[in-house]
């Protein structure tokens, strides 16, 4: 009898210790990011040439918002299409590098 009364809370505890949340490996932090004020940028043409200028390279920015679907809008040609007559929308627009990192680009009007 004492036997199964260790071995079951040697199970509960064990069980227990499994329910537990894990504990993150590392630390998250945000998606470096380059925010733009887009006053006077119609479109993202010109949004293009301003990052450039700023030296920023391989600006790939997007008429598609990303989504679960479609997670990087900014890779997929047929959403890219036509930079100059795709309008600056406020908010994440795709993606440009400087320094050897890929920064999320964010535009506002406002």
């Amino acid at each position: 009898m004492r036997f199964s009364a260790y071995a079951a809370a040697l199970a509960a505890a064990s069980l227990l210790s499994l329910a537990q949340p894990a504990a993150a490996a590392g630390s998250f932090a945000p998606a470096p990011a380059v925010h733009v004020h887009a006053a006077g940028l119609e479109s993202q043409a010109q949004l293009a040439a301003q990052l450039s200028a700023q030296g920023y390279s391989n600006v790939a920015l997007t008429s598609a918002e990303p989504s679960l679907a479609n997670p990087h809008p900014e890779l997929n040609p047929s959403e890219s299409g036509n930079p100059a007559q795709t309008p600056v929308r406020d908010g994440w627009n795709g993606t440009a590098q400087k320094d050897g990192q890929t920064v999320q680009v964010y535009a506002s009007h406002s």
